[in-house]
């Protein structure tokens, strides 16, 4: 039986646009706004009480709190072993009260007798800072004959016991002149006494007085 081949042509057919094709798209745009703003300087100063050897004759000290202690080792409720938790007072500071002093009133002092103390430096602002102590400046407000004599730390004690008049010591311990992100601290030791002179004379000393200037410059520090 003969089969027919039935054969089937596939003919394309193209239609032609006259012109370009167009295309439809979503389009938009962004940007970008970095908004800056300065962060502020502020310390805090505070100064502890945490040695004396005065044991008959009281010293009296204040600090900006206003409170006024009178110290002796025979007064225990401040005292341990040695050594006094006795805080003076907070002073905080800005770049426009950096001026303002921190000043501690020690009275009725004897031949022999010394304080000492603790000063804190605590970043409470929003940036890092510098603080570096510059040399402290003494000041009798009596007679300019009543010099002081600056003595070592580890000397201080024989230096009192030699001493002819006040002797004085700062000792920067640790946080100075390294940067100091905030809520760090910086700490020193200050000790002041009334040299006694190898046991001499020293009632010329009897109601004299003098000023001990510490002064700190503190730096913003990135």
């Amino acid at each position: 039986m003969n089969k027919k081949l039935a054969v089937l042509l596939v003919v394309p057919i193209l239609i032609a646009m006259g012109g370009t094709f167009a295309f439809s798209a979503f389009s938009g745009g962004s940007s970008t706004a970095i908004n800056s703003t300065a962060g502020h300087l502020t310390w805090e100063n505070n100064l502890t009480l945490v040695r004396t050897n005065a044991n008959n004759t009281p010293i009296t000290i204040q600090g900006p709190s206003g409170q006024i202690y009178e110290i002796g080792q025979g007064m225990q409720y401040h005292h341990n072993s040695g050594h006094y938790t006795i805080g003076l007072g907070n002073q905080f500071y800005t770049t426009a009260t950096s001026g303002r002093e921190y000043v501690v009133n020690v009275t009725n002092m004897a031949p022999g007798e010394y304080v000492e103390l603790m000063a804190t430096i605590t970043n409470n602002g929003t940036v890092g800072f510098m603080v570096s102590p510059a040399a402290p400046t003494f000041s009798p407000a009596v007679n300019s004959t009543y010099n002081a004599t600056q003595a070592s730390q580890g000397k201080f004690a024989s230096v009192l016991q030699s001493s002819n008049g006040y002797v004085y010591n700062v000792t920067a311990v640790s946080g100075f002149n390294t940067s100091i992100s905030p809520e760090g601290s910086a700490v020193m030791l200050i000790y002041i006494g009334l040299g006694n002179d190898n046991g001499h004379d020293l009632n010329h000393y009897q109601g004299s007085h003098f000023s001990l200037n510490v002064n700190l410059n503190v730096v913003s520090d990135p």
